[in-house]
């Protein structure tokens, strides 16, 4: 078979278009290499500029005059002695092994409790701080401090001390350390976190992760904001990045002052994930000054239980919004049982203070001077009245004498009855009864069953936990409670008050449940 033949006149046009394509790249590529780059249309001061380059000028002041006097913190654990209690062979109870440790070389490392006890040290751990007076007084938090053997103190200019007085405060997490120098340091004057708003810029220093001088700016998202239950006290939130490491260092505003304390974050991820917390500076300069002149901190205490009020609860004692605490028990013998408080009492100011949470009801009481009488305005059977408490110093065991509530007559009557209208069944508190539960009153009805479903249910009774009060009326048998539920208002709701034990100390709380034939 023959192979076809390309016509010449199409070859010779081929190599004329190759041979020009060929000439004609090497200046294709030199105009390419020629051309000069397009220049970047200058940018013209406006308003908007003018503002911004004023802030980052402001955020460069304040961490100029603040850098100086913030500090890094280093610590060793303590040396600790244990003494083995667990068994030394967990496989001892298997048939192969058991062989093994018949051995008498196997014997002595079988007994509860090993041979010996053994010495380890705690993990150390680091953190930040800023100095308060310029003869060497730091502030920080008491966690960085914990269970330290040895506290090392660096300095913005890299010089490091070991501290030589630690003094801290673990409820309020704040702690005073103080080093020896023979000159005077820069320091930072505290603020007043009082005057600070929501939406004003500050500034969070420290060494997140060891990596010191370090600056984040944010502002402030929140305040008397509580971190679970666990810490009583409030917070300054901010959207400044706090990460491991930060704790103990300033929470500055743009006059330069100190308006908190770094302290904790709110996350998922174990870092910074947009919360941050900061212990309010009012409250650190108040432990601080304790701290400095006495070593300890003494609170004041008025002895009662108490109940934030939420929307449900606004409802059912006439309050057109949520505001306040009402007082879920009074201890016996304490300054709120010699100023005339009672179960359901709404609590709305203290010293001309407005309580708004519990966690703010008890950073006003704490601060109050032991000793003195303050006014305590409160709502009760719906009418405003002022009571006059003399305040006294928060007892160590309080935990305990928190539970004590004021006696009532109790009843041995055993019969129960049943309140369709929320599902219950109950049964009249006894004397061995109260005993049985961990209960440490002497009046009220325990629930015995819950209907399944029922407005009790929903609202989480369960049986074991004594109903005390209906209403606004005290309940101390079924005879008391049955008319206190004839009375219930047109709400449709019940209130009542609840006791539970955790086997330590009795909680109280109210509680609103619907009726069951409400819609």
């Amino acid at each position: 078979m023959k192979k076809p033949r390309w016509p010449s006149a199409i070859v010779l046009a081929m190599l004329t278009l190759l041979a020009a394509c060929m000439i004609q790249q090497p200046d294709v590529l030199t105009m390419t290499a020629a051309r000069e780059p397009a220049q970047v249309e200058e940018i013209k001061p406006s308003p908007e500029l003018v503002h911004a380059n004023a802030l980052s000028e402001a955020f460069r002041q304040v961490s100029r005059a603040t850098l100086p006097a913030v500090v890094s913190i280093k610590t060793t654990g303590k040396v600790v002695r244990q003494r083995v209690t667990r068994r030394q062979f967990p496989f001892e109870d298997d048939p192969f092994f058991r062989q093994f440790f018949d051995d008498p070389r196997f014997r002595e490392f079988r007994e509860e409790g090993g041979p010996s006890e053994r010495e380890y040290r705690m993990p150390g751990g680091q953190g930040s701080g800023f100095i308060i007076d310029a003869d060497g007084l730091v502030m920080t938090n008491a966690h960085v401090v914990a269970d330290a053997e040895e506290v090392i103190v660096r300095l913005a200019d890299g010089r490091e001390f070991t501290a030589v007085d630690v003094k801290s405060d673990e409820r309020s997490d704040v702690a005073v350390v103080r080093i020896k120098v023979d000159e005077k340091l820069p320091w930072l004057r505290l603020g007043d976190d009082d005057r600070m708003e929501i939406g004003d810029w500050v500034l969070a220093f420290g060494s997140p992760f060891g990596m010191d001088h370090t600056v984040t700016q944010g502002i402030v998202s929140a305040k008397g904001r509580g971190l679970g239950s666990g810490m009583v006290q409030e917070f300054i939130q901010t959207d400044a990045a706090i990460n491991p490491g930060n704790s103990g260092g300033p929470l500055v505003n743009l006059r330069g002052e100190v308006i908190g304390i770094n302290t904790a974050i709110s996350t998922r991820s174990g870092g910074y994930d947009g919360v941050s917390l900061a212990v309010p500076v009012n409250l650190a300069r108040w432990v601080a000054d304790q701290l400095k002149t006495t070593g300890e901190v003494r609170r004041a205490y008025v002895g009662i239980t108490m109940q934030q009020i939420d929307a449900e609860l606004a409802n059912a004692f006439h309050l057109q919004v949520p505001r306040g605490v009402v007082v879920t028990g009074v201890v016996r013998d304490s300054p709120a049982a010699e100023a005339g408080f009672q179960e359901g009492d709404v609590i709305l100011e203290v010293d001309g203070k407005r309580i708004t949470s519990d966690r703010n009801m008890l950073g006003v009481v704490e601060k109050l001077n032991i000793g003195q009488t303050y006014s305590i305005r409160i709502l009760r059977d719906n009418r405003e009245q002022e009571l006059k408490i003399k305040v006294a110093e928060r007892p160590a065991d309080l935990a305990s004498l928190e539970g004590v509530d004021s006696s009532r007559n109790g009843s041995d009557n055993e019969a129960s009855a049943e309140f369709t209208q929320v599902g219950i069944t109950v049964q009249n508190l006894t004397e061995d009864l109260a005993q049985r539960l961990g209960m440490n009153t002497a009046g009220g009805v325990v629930i015995t069953s819950v209907a399944r479903n029922s407005p009790a249910a929903r609202v989480g009774l369960s049986p074991g936990m004594v109903i005390t009060r209906v209403g606004s009326r005290n309940v101390d048998n079924i005879s008391d409670m049955e008319e206190a539920m004839k009375t219930t208002d047109s709400s449709n709701q019940v209130l009542f008050l609840v006791k539970i034990s955790d086997g330590r100390s009795n909680i109280s709380r109210f509680v609103t449940v619907p009726l069951s034939d409400s819609k």
